[in-house]
């Protein structure tokens, strides 16, 4: 089965890519593949933006993206950084890293997963 690593790395003011990158993943999860998407970066305001504004033009594939199940992860060093830690939290997005980068590409590599880099 084909495995897919979506990593966001889009501030809040990439709205076209930050789509995109959402919409790859549920194409893929609509085709039968495995998908995770991962906010990494300013990618980690996303889901505070998003909950602050229900009307967001991304707000769509997000929620759907997390229904399905495909929200994996958010950078937990990232999130401190942007202090998004609470926001992530709130939106059921579990934080990786324990305060280092995450999620480590090599192991999911060599877990077989193809990494889509959007930003």
């Amino acid at each position: 089965m084909d495995r897919f690593a979506v990593l966001l790395n889009t501030s809040t003011d990439e709205v076209g890519q930050t789509a995109n990158g959402l919409e790859y993943a549920l194409d893929l999860d609509e085709s039968g593949k495995e998908v995770e998407v991962f906010f990494d970066g300013s990618a980690t305001q996303w889901p505070g933006e998003l909950a602050a504004n229900p009307e967001h033009p991304v707000n769509g594939a997000f929620q759907e993206a997390r229904e399905r199940g495909l929200l994996a992860g958010a950078c937990s060093a990232c999130a401190g950084a942007f202090e998004t830690e609470a926001e992530l939290e709130e939106a059921g997005i579990e934080l990786l890293g324990d305060g280092d980068h995450g999620p480590s590409v090599g192991e999911l590599t060599d877990e077989g997963f193809d990494l889509l880099t959007i930003g």
